[in-house]
């Protein structure tokens, strides 16, 4: 059985290349198999109102993609980063 680890993350969603940015938070669940299940994301300082769906997000070879369609995307990589920012801090 893998241990999960569950916490909240903060970032920036960059939209378009620098020049529209929302700080947004999600909580996380992550597995020791690598993937993690993102959740209730939603706008900094709010404690609900999810902004979309749930989804998992996993890292290959450095760069975190969408487990359903295997593609990154800024979403992914913002969401990464906070994660791997996280998880170094620990």
């Amino acid at each position: 059985m893998s241990k999960k680890k569950s916490y909240t993350v903060y970032f920036t969603y960059d939209v378009n290349d620098h020049s529209l940015k929302f700080p947004l938070c999600a909580e996380v669940e992550g597995a020791d198999s690598g993937v993690y299940t993102i959740t209730n994301i939603r706008q900094d300082g709010q404690k609900d109102g999810a902004l979309l769906p749930p989804f998992e997000v996993r890292k290959a070879e450095g760069i975190w993609k969408m487990v359903d369609t295997d593609t990154t995307s800024r979403l992914s990589t913002a969401i990464g980063a906070a994660i791997d920012e996280l998880e170094a801090s620990t």
